[in-house]
């Protein structure tokens, strides 16, 4: 038996059809964030978070013990240079 139905070939756009795909730089980044951008690992963050040599803020609902903290990117690069011009 003969069939004239095409096979359906699909191809999935990145970024949709209309603009190319956009890098957006964060303003905050998570711990997550911030192992994969810098290589800083979450107890290191929060040493340096204590220390106040970089900035963060943590989101949390009122009444609740847990959120989620988020660490300033401009912060972060800052305390980099800072350290480069140390050397």
């Amino acid at each position: 038996m003969k069939t004239t139905e095409r096979p359906v070939v699909t191809v999935p756009l990145i970024g949709g059809a209309a603009r190319p795909p956009q890098h957006i730089d964060p303003e905050f980044v998570d711990c997550k964030g911030l192992e994969r951008g810098w290589g800083i690992k979450r107890s290191l963050a929060y040493q340096l978070l204590n220390a106040g040599q970089i900035k963060g803020v943590s989101l949390r609902r009122r009444g609740q013990s847990r959120g989620k903290r988020l660490f300033s990117v401009d912060s972060i690069r800052q305390f980099l240079r800072e350290q480069m011009e140390a050397k």
